[in-house]
């Protein structure tokens, strides 16, 4: 039978099975059921699978160590030997390939990484898909979504909010290749490359502890700066209410230097963004702001053509992550445009972390941080073994 890094091929399906157990029954198994089958949920040697690189039309994997290509789709062998260059081309891939270099870095694309690299055609493309043990995810996640350099207590309640995140979509995912991608649509992940000892640390201190409601991992949003506020998931993302993700006043983030800001946007740069979105759009006439707890939540526009309505949210994206850094502004109408004044980056909803921050120099620990940015939620580590 073939082995992963310790682990047979027939071992991980068996686990993502369980996985998949979990998302249809809506709730953690008994303790029975786990010892039963010998599975762990959230020790951190659970596998998890990243979406490293979309849409490849040419993929390099570098090697050092011995190394192993595994085809998927019949589970055979094709390479065994020395680590070595492949580079495979978009039209050459006709069947999953899974790259295995002995508990050794894979680098692909540029990118070093632990774990097993796999790469799946899809559509005439290859997706490079990466394969690792969720500490080794964490690893690469951390200092890539805060400041390594910040208190300890604070690189925690990241690391704990980042394992609950990615274990929330574990579950949840239905895909049969990944289970989240490597940007912000998710959260960001680097690999090998990025990764420092406070973050690992703050890793491996936490190991298994998970937030959770109703015996369930949350959805562990998280941003820079809230500017004082956080809010209510609702607001930003119309058809979630999580009762766990709600408006808290936060006074701990007034030193990040998003705090308060303020921009100028030209009608023009509308103009483009709208076009670029929505294709037939006319010279713009009005705009309209709707807000909800701070938050901007509806913008209408009127144009020579009609009339557009989007969340605030949907508004935001279409610029620069830099222009309108959060949804919690007013706006000033000008000759040339809109002068936006604003508090915070990012969307708001969840842990704050300049404020995150703060608390843990006021010498708060993780899950008082935790705890004050999500209502109501458990704090556990869970830890069946065989």
């Amino acid at each position: 039978m073939v082995q992963v890094l310790g682990m047979s091929i027939a071992h991980v399906f068996r686990w993502l099975l369980v996985i998949a157990f979990i998302a249809i029954a809506g709730c953690v198994p008994p303790p029975e059921y786990m010892a039963k089958t010998g599975k762990r949920i959230g020790l951190d040697n659970d596998y998890i699978k990243v979406l490293l690189l979309r849409d490849q039309l040419k993929v390099e994997v570098v090697t050092t160590a011995k190394t192993k290509v595994i085809q998927l789709g019949n589970n055979t062998i094709v390479y065994n030997g020395d680590g070595k260059r492949f580079v495979l081309f978009d039209n050459q891939l006709t069947q999953p390939l899974q790259f295995e270099a002995w508990n050794n870095e894979i680098v692909v694309n540029g990118l070093t990484v632990r774990g097993m690299i796999q790469l799946h055609p899809i559509v005439g493309k290859i997706q490079v898909v990466n394969v690792l043990k969720m500490n080794e995810y964490l690893y690469g996640v951390l200092p890539s979504e805060i400041m390594p350099g910040w208190p300890e207590e604070v690189l925690k309640a990241q690391a704990v909010a980042a394992r609950t995140y990615a274990y929330y979509h574990l579950m949840k995912n239905n895909s049969t290749y990944f289970d989240l991608d490597a940007t912000n649509n998710f959260q960001v992940y680097k690999g090998k490359a990025v990764e420092t000892q406070t973050t690992n640390k703050a890793v491996d201190s936490t190991a298994g502890i998970i937030m959770t409601y109703s015996n369930k991992p949350i959805l562990a949003y998280f941003h820079s700066t809230c500017g004082g506020k956080t809010t209510d998931d609702n607001y930003v993302w119309q058809g979630e209410d999580l009762p766990y993700l709600v408006s808290v006043v936060c006074p701990y983030c007034k030193n990040s230097p998003n705090y308060s800001w303020q921009v100028e946007l030209t009608l023009n740069e509308i103009y483009e963004a709208l076009v670029k979105k929505y294709k037939a759009v006319g010279k713009i006439k009005a705009i309209t702001l709707g807000r909800q707890d701070t938050r901007v939540t509806v913008v209408k526009i009127e144009h020579a053509n009609g009339i557009i309505r989007m969340s605030g949210n949907d508004f935001r994206l279409m610029f620069d992550a830099k222009k309108i850094k959060s949804l919690y502004f007013e706006a000033k109408q000008t000759q040339a445009g809109l002068i936006l004044t604003g508090h915070g980056w990012g969307h708001g909803v969840g842990m704050c972390q300049w404020g995150a921050k703060e608390m843990a120099q006021q010498g708060m620990r993780f899950d008082q941080i935790l705890k004050f940015y999500y209502r109501g939620i458990q704090i556990m580590t869970y830890s069946i073994q065989k």
